[in-house]
């Protein structure tokens, strides 16, 4: 049985699509509200790393096997990567 996707909702229904719409609002202020929604209760912190204009927290998705780096200091997304990160390329989280 497959879940009918509510017209109502904008949520992308693959990881591929999630991620692309995280990408698409890197760096924006509340893109972290973003995260919350795609990523509902299944998020587990598991590094933090200095970068962007703060403290960069690893967000761990265990169910896609997906990493993703979130500035705390202004609540926005800057990147992904497949598997368990702990340490991203300082560039892409600057």
């Amino acid at each position: 049985m497959t879940q009918a996707k509510h017209p109502a909702d904008p949520t992308p229904p693959t990881l591929e699509g999630k991620l692309a719409l995280l990408r698409k609002l890197r760096d924006e202020l509340g893109s972290g509200d973003t995260i919350r929604r795609l990523f509902f209760g299944d998020l587990e912190p598991i590094a933090l790393q200095p970068g962007g204009a703060g403290t960069v927290v690893h967000l761990y998705n265990k169910a896609n096997d997906v990493t993703i780096a979130y500035c705390v200091s202004y609540d926005v997304f800057l990147a992904a990567r497949s598997g368990r990160v702990t340490e991203f390329d300082p560039a892409e989280i600057k």
